[in-house]
């Protein structure tokens, strides 16, 4: 599909707000720049202000005044205090609109020898419970975007490697392992746990929107996708220490990128979850969508594609919203903001 094909798949997006997740390098540069063309105001959310405003700057240069306004907003999903905060900064200073939410942001093959401040497998604190955090945090100015300008849009970027995850073992998530990262055979079971984490994504998407429906919340268009393989995201350096972990990477990144989809081929289906006109006319709530691709590994299309039995389980997204709700009252005790998220 041409640029200019897929651009006209999109909406009219002046006037509307946009936080996401690392936006500002890889497929989240990519998201920024579709989203900003289209006239919205994009939020940049990430931890490292440096690299964001230099992929900031990289966006407006390719917009060259085409577009809506980017704006770094700091983001960091290792805690839950630290996401939570980042709502409650956002609240603070920021217009009370927001149409979309990309949560695009993940780590990987981090080893198991420490825990996240809140006592968590860290991939699993980040990429899950930091999301979770931050996006029910600022639930209610979505409800209102919803209600005052009659839509709003929740995309989750999980992916199709949720398929390998097994059910989640609560117990191995809060468990350190000393040794692990000391050996690089270790990269199995992170990669592992990094298959976890996908697989609470749509959990998390899943319950979300269904929670949302029963409040007789409809506008709220809840959905999750896999992007494509890219070759640039950034996923997995420096996991492995020492000259071992150096080979991994150089390795890795030599095949990816002969057999890997662009960024910008692999930002469109988020993008598209976020901005077609479609997701409302056929009101599409709860699903996974993945892209389809050319003999010559380019964009044809995206399209909703049915999730395996153990993804599907209601009562395991259940599980996990509840645990994440436990989790986030534990670590927010005695603060008056946790309320916020139900």
């Amino acid at each position: 599909m041409e640029e200019t094909q897929f651009y006209n798949l999109l909406e009219d997006l002046t006037g509307k707000s946009n936080e996401s997740g690392r936006g500002a390098a890889g497929i989240g540069l990519e998201t920024t720049i579709y989203l900003a063309r289209k006239g919205c105001t994009v939020y940049v959310a990430s931890r490292n202000k440096e690299k964001s405003l230099k992929g900031i700057a990289e966006a407006e240069r390719r917009l060259d005044g085409h577009g809506g306004p980017i704006k770094f907003h700091l983001l960091d999903l290792a805690s839950i205090d630290s996401a939570r905060r980042s709502a409650e900064e956002f609240r603070r200073t920021e217009p009370r609109r927001i149409d979309l939410i990309i949560a695009n942001a993940a780590v990987s093959l981090l080893p198991l020898k420490e825990l996240s401040q809140d006592g968590y497998e860290r991939v699993f604190a980040t990429n899950h419970l930091g999301h979770f955090v931050f996006v029910t945090s600022l639930l209610d100015i979505v409800e209102d975007t919803a209600t005052s300008h009659g839509e709003a849009r929740i995309v989750v970027t999980s992916s199709a490697g949720y398929k390998g995850a097994t059910k989640l073992d609560y117990k191995a998530l809060t468990t350190p392992v000393p040794t692990d990262g000391s050996h690089w055979w270790h990269i199995f079971s992170s990669f592992r746990r990094y298959l976890t984490s996908k697989l609470a994504n749509i959990y998390f998407t899943n319950e979300l929107d269904r929670r949302l429906q029963a409040r007789g919340i409809t506008n709220v268009y809840c959905n999750s996708c896999h992007p494509g393989s890219a070759g640039g995201t950034g996923l997995g350096t420096g996991a492995i220490p020492g000259a071992v972990g150096r080979w991994v990477e150089v390795s890795a990144k030599a095949i990816i990128t002969r057999v890997a989809n662009t960024n910008a081929d692999s930002a469109k289906t988020q993008v598209y979850l976020a901005a077609s006109k479609e997701i409302r006319e056929k009101n599409i709530h709860g699903q996974y969508w993945v892209p389809k691709w050319s003999w010559t590994i380019r964009f044809l299309r995206c399209e909703q594609e049915e999730l395996t039995t153990l993804a599907k389980d209601q009562e395991e997204q259940r599980k996990l919203w509840e645990l994440s709700e436990r989790a986030v009252k534990d670590a927010l005790a005695g603060t008056t903001k946790s309320d916020r998220v139900y």
